[in-house]
């Protein structure tokens, strides 16, 4: 028998001697984030992930840190002092894992071109430079908090720098501020040519080079054995090699033999092995000479990646984050610019950034007008793409991603937030979800890649990744059924990670 929400508290407080009011029971907890009573999840659409069918009016109970109890909700009984949440309506689900997430970015600035963009109209000194990201720095316990609002209750972390992750890292695992569980990395690991093409191209500056190879995003590695030594720690879930999408010729990256060293260390030490390449097929087609686990942003809108490569990855079982919508976002805005004028943003960013925002929208606007002409740069001056070359790259970004999908790659979700016009406040995970519905997945598919499949990919999928018993408590409820329509996952009802409410 189904019983009412008032009913449920009244039974999970009946013993205790002491009257207590219910609404004084519903509602996240405060600080410090540690479980302090059961939680009953009581009446939903139960999607668990692990490949068995949805099911409805079941229940969820969480002690401690795990899931204790799973089934139909006329068959579990709530533990004495447990807060009810009533789903009746809505989903549970396990708590996102994003594959690729940042604290440290701002979606104000093109954060791939770091001084010059292009190098003789835009120059930043080192003092304005690092000004600009103490700035950013500052706000990344926020950043993780508005992803743990959005469901998002694991991500990997796939850059540096290290020294500012850190604490943040501790300061959520100690239950001090909310935020996702971190998977780090720590850098992104670069070979020494790699790095000095980087320093060329991006128009560096001679006083900036030290701190940007040493205490920024990278890892510039001139000797595989010692300068992997730094990232073997319990810190460090995975290695993250970014190699070049141009033809190997020998001497233009890592060698085989190197790339071959730095992958058996890793694997040596349980650690994964995730690439960042280019969307080229000379790039990708190189990957599949090598041992990796993971691999970034296939989808580029360079050109189309040929069938054998994606059966290639198919065939060796590496896990291809999706990462569709740090691809479109560009040619999106360009195509809808009066989306700026919406008061989230003005809401949601500095007066000094929405003035650089209203900047964007007037050139994207002006961008519009010419479709087929040159277009004026959105960050700086000049000129840059065309209107039509945009939207062109988003296309094939779009076919990648179908045939990686229709060949049957296996995926994680993953939204590169917040990188250039990438904005936590448009919900990218939700928006990521339902690009994978429109490029071919079922919408059960989308919320496996989103969950499950991360897990596995971490090699955490025994604790994480599904709503099983035993497992860590990371679970969401979703005010709607996102099997029916992906727009539900914009909106989270309830948070809830190691046993914790936030949300």
């Amino acid at each position: 028998m189904r019983l009412s929400l008032f009913a449920l508290l009244v039974l999970s407080i009946a013993g205790t001697g002491e009257p207590k009011d219910p609404g004084q029971d519903l509602g996240p907890q405060g600080p410090p984030y540690r479980p302090d009573r059961p939680i009953a999840i009581v009446g939903g659409l139960l999607i668990d992930a692990t490949g068995a069918p949805h099911r409805l009016d079941h229940a969820v109970i969480i002690e401690g840190e795990r899931i204790t109890r799973v089934g139909p909700m006329d068959e579990v009984a709530i533990p004495e002092g447990a807060q009810v949440i009533d789903a009746a309506g809505m989903t549970i689900m396990p708590g996102l894992i994003n594959s690729n997430q940042h604290i440290q970015l701002n979606p104000m600035y093109p954060n791939h071109r770091f001084f010059a963009y292009p190098a003789e109209t835009v120059s930043l000194t080192l003092a304005a430079l690092r000004a600009r990201w103490e700035y950013t720095f500052a706000r990344m316990p926020q950043r993780s908090f508005v992803y743990l609002m959005q469901g998002v209750t694991s991500q990997r972390h796939t850059s540096g720098p290290l020294a500012r992750l850190r604490p943040i890292k501790k300061a959520i695992d100690e239950g001090k501020i909310p935020g996702p569980r971190l998977f780090l990395g720590g850098a992104l690991f670069k070979s020494e040519v790699a790095w000095e093409k980087f320093v060329e191209e991006e128009a560096i500056p001679e006083e900036a080079v030290d701190w940007m190879r040493n205490d920024f995003a990278f890892n510039v590695i001139t000797d595989v054995d010692r300068d992997t030594d730094a990232f073997i720690g319990p810190d460090f879930h995975y290695w993250k090699l970014v190699l070049g999408d141009e033809r190997f010729d020998g001497k233009n990256d890592f060698t085989d033999e190197e790339t071959r060293f730095i992958i058996d260390k890793a694997h040596k030490l349980g650690k994964h092995i995730d690439v960042h390449t280019g969307g080229h097929n000379d790039g990708l087609r190189r990957m599949l000479a090598f041992d990796i686990d993971t691999v970034e942003h296939p989808f580029y809108g360079n050109e189309l990646i040929d069938l054998d490569i994606i059966e290639g990855f198919k065939n060796k079982g590496v896990v291809a984050a999706t990462l569709l919508t740090v691809m479109v976002a560009p040619a999106e805005r360009a195509a809808d610019p009066h989306r700026f004028n919406e008061t989230v943003y003005s809401m949601t960013v500095e007066p000094k950034e929405h003035r650089l925002l209203m900047q964007y929208r007037d050139k994207m606007l002006a961008n519009l007008r010419t479709p087929d002409q040159p277009g004026l740069a959105i960050y700086g001056g000049g000129r840059g793409q065309s209107f039509n070359e945009i939207q062109e790259a988003m296309r094939i970004s779009r076919e990648n991603m179908r045939r990686f999908i229709k060949g049957g790659v296996k995926f994680w979700m993953g939204t590169d937030t917040p990188t250039f016009l990438n904005y936590q406040q448009e919900d990218p995970n939700a928006n990521e979800m339902r690009y994978m519905v429109e490029m071919g997945m079922t919408p059960m598919q989308a919320i496996e890649a989103s969950t499950r499949n991360g897990a596995e990919a971490l090699g955490v999928l025994d604790q994480l990744g599904t709503i099983e018993e035993g497992k860590l408590a990371d679970v969401i409820v979703v005010a709607g059924n996102p099997l029916d329509d992906m727009r539900a996952m914009k909106r989270v009802y309830a948070v809830i990670k190691g046993g914790v409410r936030y949300k």
